[in-house]
């Protein structure tokens, strides 16, 4: 498996995000992005972050590849309240 394939699996297993979750999020970025939420999923579960990350700066992308790499910052992310608050309005449970 490829590196960013792991960084992908580490971010919905190893980070306790629900499917549901997981499902807001991709919605969320497919909206901000322009992008169909389940050709995002199908690229980060192949491993292909190039599609998703391709419309970045090289300085965006970077960021975004150090951060899914940097489980306590991810942790962290989601355990903010306003992030919390997010999650639940998009999965409809406010």
């Amino acid at each position: 498996m490829n590196e960013r394939k792991q960084a992908v699996n580490r971010l919905a297993n190893n980070f306790n995000i629900s499917p549901d979750q997981m499902d807001s999020l991709l919605a969320l970025a497919g909206k901000k992005m322009g992008k169909d939420p389940e050709k995002l999923r199908e690229q980060m579960q192949s491993g292909q972050m190039d599609g998703i990350l391709g419309g970045l700066s090289p300085a965006q992308r970077a960021q975004i590849q150090g951060f899914m790499n940097n489980p306590a910052a991810v942790q962290q992310f989601l355990g903010n309240p306003k992030v919390q608050q997010l999650l639940r309005g998009l999965m409809g449970r406010q």
